[in-house]
């Protein structure tokens, strides 16, 4: 996993147990770290190949 990945993740479960971010804000940004780790890779293969 990337790192900015993890760290969006812990800042989101920070945010989430303290109640600043609601739990379908929280969905959001856990589905976008998981959309990122994984295309992230392809697109720079593909752009540097």
């Amino acid at each position: 996993m990337v790192p900015r990945g993890e760290v969006g993740l812990i800042f989101a479960q920070i945010g989430l147990s303290s109640g600043a971010v609601e739990p379908e804000l929280y969905a959001a940004v856990v589905l976008m770290v998981i959309a990122t780790t994984f295309a992230s890779p392809l697109l720079l293969k593909k752009t540097f190949a």
